[in-house]
């Protein structure tokens, strides 16, 4: 339930850069647009916002995201859109649009919903450990009572 603001926040966001560029530059129809932003938000929201976003952080979930609306844009398109359109270029500008709102989503996500989540430490951290031991080689030269026998 508390994931549901920034969903509806994430949906207005991906349909509202849809519009700009695909409906605006490369008129591309409104319900090809609707059901290609329902498809990106919903996979976005899964797999860059719950999954990778707490583990590597905003940037990294960006990227994620912009990688995700560009083969998303490309492949949907592929299907969806009617008329000639480069879909290389529409893809590529709509998924460079939705990755500069995603920053500002994931901050208000991170702000909002994961405060007291633990999150899993990245490569980020530094926190680095390492084991120190006196034995740099086994003692072969005890042997065990069953050898001796």
């Amino acid at each position: 339930m508390k994931y549901i603001t920034a969903l509806v926040i994430k949906f207005i966001l991906t349909t509202g850069v849809l519009l700009m560029i695909l409906g605006a530059v490369f008129e591309v129809s409104f319900a090809d647009i609707l059901i290609t932003s329902l498809v990106l938000t919903g996979a976005s929201f899964i797999i860059g916002d719950l999954y990778v976003l707490p583990k590597i952080g905003n940037v990294g979930a960006a990227m994620v995201d912009f990688a995700l609306a560009l083969a998303g844009v490309w492949v949907l398109g592929s299907f969806l859109f009617e008329g000639p359109i480069p879909l290389g270029s529409a893809s590529l500008l709509s998924a460079i649009g939705i990755a500069i709102g995603e920053l500002l989503v994931h901050w208000y996500m991170k702000k909002q919903f994961m405060t007291g989540q633990a999150t899993m430490p990245g490569y980020y951290d530094r926190n680095l450990q390492t084991e120190f031991s006196d034995e740099l080689e086994p003692d072969t030269s005890k042997k065990n009572k069953r050898d001796q026998e």
